[in-house]
């Protein structure tokens, strides 16, 4: 579980889905745990949103219509070298996994348990960018 102290400020999270399927059990759990919650629902508004407000950890979809999430992390690497990124698919892949691990992100398969997907989030804050799964 994620500790915060009054003098510590919230880390922040924005998580992709651009299938908007369930993206509120998400916010929820990450919001109880104390985090910052940011949404996007495409490429282009994720791309946004970093720009504005850069998030500790970034969680995409691999499906981002037109682009994929590890498009996504290939942007944000240019400017955000350090911060961390969870890339999430429906089924398993060992070529996009690798690609993943080669930009330092972890790549997850659904369906991902609340723990589990905590315990992402925290590894990837304890690596800051340097997350390989």
């Amino acid at each position: 579980m994620l500790c915060i102290t009054n003098n510590e400020a919230r880390r922040s999270i924005l998580l992709v889905d651009g299938t908007r399927r369930d993206p509120d059990a998400a916010r929820l759990l990450f919001e109880a745990e104390g985090f910052r919650v940011l949404s996007a629902s495409s490429f282009d508004e994720a791309k946004q949103l970093m720009r504005a407000d850069p998030p500790d950890v970034l969680i995409t979809e691999l499906k981002l219509g037109q682009y994929n999430g590890l498009h996504l992390v290939l942007r944000s690497r240019l400017d955000h070298p350090r911060m961390g990124v969870i890339v999430m698919s429906h089924f398993a892949d060992a070529c996009l996994a690798e690609e993943a691990a080669r930009q330092h992100a972890a790549f997850l398969v659904r369906p991902v348990g609340d723990r589990e997907l905590l315990d992402a989030v925290n590894h990837a804050l304890e690596g800051e960018g340097e997350v390989a799964r």
